[in-house]
């Protein structure tokens, strides 16, 4: 969940940065059982739906 943020240090942050992005794959994707199974999903989803 994002917080309102009142200084640029914590608004460009990593965390904060990457909620909607996180939020917006799916759920294929998010339980996948390795880094190496996450990674091959993303880049399927990625670079297939161009």
């Amino acid at each position: 969940m994002k917080s309102q943020c009142h200084r640029n240090i914590k608004k460009f942050s990593f965390p904060h940065r990457t909620v909607h992005i996180w939020n917006g794959l799916s759920e294929e994707i998010v339980t996948a059982e390795s880094v190496y199974k996450f990674k091959e999903k993303l880049d399927k989803c990625r670079y297939t739906t161009r």
